[in-house]
């Protein structure tokens, strides 16, 4: 353990440190930006048949319910991984993996409850052919075939 001690040796497991909080920072900032952008261009396409005035107040009620789907967002995504390393210990814990799954799906349901919300409160400014025509955007949209842990 000497070694430890050696300012080279420190400086060399500096430097590693350093590197890896920059990757992962900047990694963790494209993610979330990433998906920030996706996440626009998915309503843009969704409500992309509206009046410009209709489009603009589905994305106000759907600004307003963000904050709150960002949060449930982030606890999905750290319940998703606590399940992930609970899933590869060489001893499986049953109720932490049903507990980690039911954290998944509450956080899975919170979001959608919140999006569907925001909808909900724009969709009484709409009329039926303009709910009709977000109706139909919404069905083409490309459908995930597998769901995520």
């Amino acid at each position: 353990m000497r070694w430890l001690s050696n300012p080279r040796v420190l400086g060399v497991l500096l430097a590693a440190s350093l590197g890896a909080n920059v990757f992962f920072g900047g990694w963790l900032a494209g993610r979330l930006t990433g998906e920030a952008s996706q996440a626009k261009r998915n309503l843009d396409a969704i409500v992309a048949p509206l009046p410009e005035d209709k489009r603009a107040l589905v994305r106000k009620e759907v600004r307003s319910a963000m904050p709150e789907v960002r949060r449930n967002f982030q606890a999905m995504q750290a319940a998703r991984a606590a399940l992930a390393e609970e899933l590869v210990k060489p001893e499986l814990d049953q109720a932490a993996i049903d507990r980690h799954f039911r954290e998944v799906q509450a956080r899975t349901t919170a979001i959608q409850a919140g999006l569907q919300q925001a909808f909900k409160r724009a969709a009484v400014s709409l009329t039926p052919e303009e709910r009709r025509a977000v109706i139909e955007s919404l069905r083409r949209r490309p459908r995930q075939t597998l769901p995520e842990l």
